[in-house]
């Protein structure tokens, strides 16, 4: 205990005497005493000298102890005052510790063991009164501290009573979110959360809140979303996260403690990219249906003009008309390799580039390529080389087509830009186990070569490694080394390429294909005679007349049956009087389509449920179209098709209904 410094107010001298002398003999250390006779001197005192405590005398001069007692209380309310007084009268003692007295006791009792009991019970008061205080500024200071982050946080934070729908309490970014000022008066009846809630999202915010209030458990964390009013009139996205704050007597939580950002932004950004995405949907379908139209628009004529130009060239013409034909056929050829490009671009681009998987002879498909190559080989005077590793299985599992348009691409490239030496096509193994084979396919030329410039760029779309050239090397879209390593990258491929200029280039693909169990079953009708129809009967739908008279001539060639109709109506009702082997249905046509024909067909002729029907589209979109899926078309053939392409598709759906 700290040395203590009393303060005695007694007009008694004797007593006055006596009370030091008992204070001496206490177990207590002093610092200090002071004994003032009158009240009014012990209140001057006071003003300059603060005690550790005061011993008054009830009975002084002018005043009693009781009047006394008040005034220090109201100058110094936690000093302890101890009252002595000759009287026992307990009447008074009740008033004096109503006033405040921290002890009452008569002058009789004063002595060294009272005066210690009343000095340790005063030291335990001030420890007690210490704590209470040290609590009480660090709860002060715990309070600043939360005010501080409530109000320095950038988050709103809020506590709201859910069952009477009022504000407890909220920072003041709530205020600055929703454009309100601070001196604004109306602020806080602005920012109860039911009120500034917007109205579209109102309802969803009270089952929210019913929700939360019966379901959410102690330390769970909840968020939402919410549309609240700005001052301006407009909206303000927020994104709240919750947890239950305080429980009513039935367990239901009464009260949340919630933290909110604004998200208006992500929210307009959210909404840009959903309008962007929209945009660029329908500028994918407008494209799209721009491209179907365009490729049916061109495969239309294009159709009559390489199937009569294919007719033509079987017949006995003069040598001067068969190169006349052929120029028309090669022009034909290569506008038809440019209108190819751009739509497999459009698929790729479109995610609607399919890739097969099916057994083939990689020989006999190399064989058909290098008799496909090596007139213009011949033609420019140049060396065309297949050299093909004899360990490779003779039939692999995959797609052969999309393989052919790699190979075409790579070697028609190399044909183009090489103007005398040689065009090579190597394929080796890279690797093999029991199921599949890893093929190195090098395509290698004695041509112009590629800057090392523009070698890093020849795959990107639209671009050409010798636009200087354009006039030297007529034809192209820029698209072929483009789809050709995209075709590569989807069949799980690569594709490198090296070159120098004036010494030529070489491209590289790895591929892997699954090994082939067995060979496969030649069609029954695939014979070495010439393709006859000669006892089946077909009915056509094509509205075009070029493309009639070309598919005229071919069915009497092959000695069919047939019944050419202009649109969907007169098939239906052709077939009402007569059944067919085979339908060939183009699907754009007047009056009635393709697949309205197709859907009633089905529906309305169950007879003719084992008849096959092909789709004769100059639309090479038409085959991944979804409706056209739906339909259920037996096979596909797209205009202008190849003679070769027609007969087999027929051959493989009558083998079909004939097996």
């Amino acid at each position: 205990m700290t040395p203590l410094n009393i303060l005695l107010v007694e007009d008694d001298e004797i007593d006055a005497m006596e009370f030091r002398r008992a204070i001496s003999k206490s177990n207590v250390e002093i610092q200090e005493i002071r004994v003032c006779k009158y009240a009014e001197e012990a209140i001057m005192t006071l003003e300059v000298w603060l005690p550790t405590c005061i011993f008054i005398d009830y009975q002084l001069p002018k005043t009693n102890g009781l009047q006394l007692l008040k005034k220090i209380k109201k100058t110094v309310p936690k000093l302890p005052v101890i009252v002595l007084t000759s009287q026992g009268d307990e009447r008074i003692a009740v008033e004096m510790m109503k006033a405040g007295a921290m002890e009452y006791f008569p002058k009789s009792e004063v002595n060294a063991e009272k005066l210690t009991k009343t000095f340790h019970t005063m030291s335990q008061m001030f420890e007690v009164e210490s704590q209470r205080e040290a609590a009480q500024k660090e709860l002060i200071e715990k309070e600043e501290f939360i005010q501080k982050v409530a109000q320095l946080s950038p988050n709103i934070i809020y506590v709201i009573d859910i069952e009477k729908w009022t504000n407890i309490f909220h920072n003041h970014q709530i205020g600055e979110i929703l454009g309100y000022d601070p001196a604004d008066t109306d602020a806080d009846k602005a920012f109860v959360f039911a009120q500034v809630v917007d109205d579209q999202d109102l309802l969803a915010f009270r089952r929210h809140y019913d929700h939360v209030r019966h379901n959410l458990k102690d330390g769970e964390v909840i968020e939402k979303e919410f549309r609240l009013k700005h001052k301006n009139g407009s909206d303000v996205w927020i994104i709240t996260r919750e947890v239950p704050f305080k429980r009513n007597e039935a367990g239901e939580i009464q009260e949340v403690l919630g933290t909110a950002i604004d998200i208006t932004g992500r929210k307009l950004v959210e909404k840009e990219l959903i309008q962007a995405k929209k945009d660029a949907e329908e500028a994918a379908r407008i494209k799209s249906d721009f491209l179907s139209t365009m490729s049916h628009e061109i495969r239309t004529p294009m159709n009559a003009i390489i199937g009569f130009t294919d007719l033509l060239l079987t017949s006995d013409f003069s040598e001067q008309d068969l190169q006349y034909l052929n120029t028309i056929k090669y022009s034909a050829d290569n506008l038809m390799v440019i209108l190819n490009d751009i739509l497999d671009f459009s698929k790729i681009e479109a995610g609607k580039f399919s890739l097969e998987n099916f057994e083939f002879d990689l020989r006999e498909k190399l064989q058909y390529l290098f008799q496909t190559f090596e007139f213009k080989a011949l033609d420019k005077g140049l060396q065309l080389t297949f050299e093909i590793d004899d360990k490779i299985p003779p039939i692999l599992i995959g797609d052969a087509y999309r393989l052919n348009q790699i190979l075409v691409n790579l070697i028609g490239n190399a044909l183009k830009f090489t103007s005398e030496g040689y065009v090579k096509l190597q394929i080796e193994i890279l690797k093999e186990d029991k199921g599949q084979v890893d093929l190195k396919i090098q395509v290698s030329d004695s041509g112009i070569g590629i800057a090392p410039d523009k070698l890093s760029m020849i795959f990107d779309s639209f671009s050409q490694a010798h636009n200087n050239n354009a006039s030297k090397y007529f034809g192209g879209t820029g698209l072929g080394l483009s789809i050709t390593r995209k075709i590569t990258e989807l069949m799980q491929g690569e594709i490198t390429a090296e070159s120098k200029p004036g010494m030529g280039s070489r491209f590289c693909v790895k591929l892997t294909f699954k090994k082939g169990e067995s060979i496969p079953v030649k069609d029954q009708l695939h014979q070495e005679a010439p393709f006859s129809l000669k006892g089946y009967s077909v009915i056509v739908a094509e509205d075009i007349l070029a493309n009639q008279l070309l598919l005229k001539h071919l069915l009497n060639k092959w000695e069919a049956e047939f019944e050419i109709c202009n649109n969907g109506q007169e098939v239906l009702s052709t077939l009402e009087h007569r059944t067919f082997d085979l339908i060939l249905m183009d699907l754009q046509m007047p009056v009635m389509d393709g697949m309205t024909t197709l859907k009633i067909i089905r529906h309305s002729f169950p007879h003719l449920s084992s008849i096959p029907i092909v789709a004769f589209t100059a639309d090479t979109f038409a085959q991944a179209s979804q409706d056209n899926l739906d339909c259920k078309f037996d096979d596909f053939v797209t205009k202008p098709f190849k003679i070769d392409e027609l007969t087999r598709v027929i051959r493989k759906q009558l083998s079909i209904i004939t097996s």
